[in-house]
């Protein structure tokens, strides 16, 4: 399996993960606010521990499989299956009349389950970072905030669609061009044909200009041209110009970069002698 799809893989399985957490902390929420709710806390718990520890611990472990760095994901769920027990022992001793007790074990427990949440929420933030998306990265810092935290899972579930859609090439534009009127316009759209081509892994952008990554394509078909997303470097210096039928390593080839950050992702845009545009994303090395 290409690092590509094991990416891929582990986002999906993050997304699944992200809707059983914003049902179980939305549950947990509603029986912190209104007494009486005891059933509520019950089955937040044992969704808890049968189906969203053990599926976000599946990400993370695929996740780490593709080389990112989940560490605190791990001690972050570690801790919290402890705090949430201690939780549920603190809500359990006041109906035996232990209030105070009760209300101590609460405290402590609630402590471990808000370190746990920040420990998920930087690794959250720090994939968010990797994958360049904005709104897994708020998904992550929102995640830490008691009783909004299921707003942050919310938007960690939105956020997967966006970044597979750009790993696997999903980014597809057409050049604006002048026609003579809207039918001549409408039919070359038409008439344009669509080639399957997107990315495999994450490619790699040195200071010097050079940038590796790699291809799949249906077909052969030629790139016409690069461009690095929000600069003005531009390039026709690929090798090879025209893929083949399946991976291809390809080599773009700008001018020297500045104005880089080490570690960081960007866009390069593809334009396709068929018209179509792909986004690739790169990291940017020393």
């Amino acid at each position: 399996m290409s690092t590509g799809s094991i990416d891929v893989q582990a986002l999906r399985q993050l997304k699944d993960s992200a809707l059983w957490f914003t049902v179980i902390i939305f549950l947990s929420t509603i029986f912190i606010s209104v007494d009486g709710f005891m059933p509520l806390l019950i089955v937040s718990t044992i969704l808890l521990f049968i189906v969203g520890l053990s599926k976000l611990r599946h990400a993370f472990e695929t996740f780490e499989i593709a080389g990112k760095n989940v560490g605190y994901g791990f001690a972050g769920l570690e801790i919290i299956l402890v705090g949430f027990i201690i939780e549920v022992i603190g809500s359990i001793l006041p109906i035996v009349r232990l209030v105070l007790v009760g209300r101590v074990i609460s405290v402590f427990g609630g402590i471990l389950v808000f370190i746990a949440s920040l420990l998920i929420g930087i690794a959250l933030y720090n994939l968010g970072k990797f994958y360049n998306s904005e709104l897994l990265k708020v998904g992550g810092i929102i995640e830490i905030i008691p009783v909004i935290s299921f707003i942050g899972w919310i938007l960690v579930y939105v956020s997967v669609d966006e970044i597979v859609r750009r790993l696997t090439g999903g980014f597809i534009t057409y050049p604006q061009r002048q026609f003579g009127g809207y039918g001549e316009s409408l039919s070359t759209l038409q008439n344009q044909s669509f080639v399957e081509v997107y990315q495999i892994g994450i490619g790699e952008m040195k200071a010097n200009g050079e940038v590796k990554f790699t291809l799949y394509s249906s077909t052969n078909i030629k790139i016409v041209s690069a461009s690095l997303e929000g600069t003005n470097y531009t390039s026709n210096s690929i090798v090879p110009e025209s893929l083949n039928p399946g991976n291809n390593n390809v080599t773009v080839i700008f001018p020297p970069l500045s104005g880089m950050i080490p570690n960081n992702n960007y866009n390069l845009i593809l334009t396709l002698s068929n018209g179509q545009s792909v986004k690739i994303i790169v990291t940017y090395k020393n």
